[in-house]
């Protein structure tokens, strides 16, 4: 999962990279369509793989908090996704909001309406890539501090060896009854 989330965030960067080269070389209206295009799937890709990546932090927190919460070392635990949410959310949100933001207002550079003038779609272009780039950073590097706070988990939660966590990070049920406390 962790590594689908990233490819799609680096291929939307990519993208991202193109639909803005493929604007700055049109030539007077030539490659428009290509551009706009581009920007509309750019846009949709962005917006897909940080919201997915969101809630990758939001549903992995959740079952976190669900195997500590019983545990004395369980606030510790829930405390650090809540940091790794912290750090990811605000450039995760801003990268969405600037891109989105940036296909609007191409949308109106396109059609010559007198309240976007280009210079503004390019600022809004370069902030959008900006939080882009910082989000897949930040992404990157928490979503390899939450693999090592599961591996810690894993761990932590095992009764003589016998691990209570299945592959997968969910509790695992014993042959002979529920999860020992």
């Amino acid at each position: 999962m962790v590594l689908a989330l990233l490819t799609a965030s680096l291929v939307s960067i990519i993208c991202f990279g193109i639909t803005a080269f493929r604007g700055y070389t049109m030539t007077a209206g030539a490659g428009l369509t290509g551009h706009f295009l581009f920007g509309f799937f750019t846009t949709f890709l962005v917006a897909l793989a940080q919201s997915m990546t969101m809630f990758y932090f939001i549903g992995t927190g959740k079952q976190v908090k669900d195997l500590v919460s019983s545990h004395p070392a369980g606030k510790e635990f829930i405390q650090r996704t809540k940091i790794f949410k912290a750090k990811v959310f605000p450039p995760a949100t801003w990268a969405i909001l600037f891109t989105m933001a940036t296909m609007i207002l191409g949308g109106g550079v396109h059609t010559r309406v007198a309240w976007a003038p280009p210079i503004v779609h390019t600022i809004l272009a370069a902030a959008a890539l900006y939080y882009n780039l910082i989000a897949f950073w930040r992404e990157a590097k928490y979503m390899v501090e939450h693999n090592m706070l599961m591996e810690e988990l894993g761990r932590l939660l095992t009764v003589g060896n016998i691990p209570l966590l299945a592959e997968e990070g969910w509790p695992r049920r014993q042959e002979n009854g529920p999860v020992p406390k």
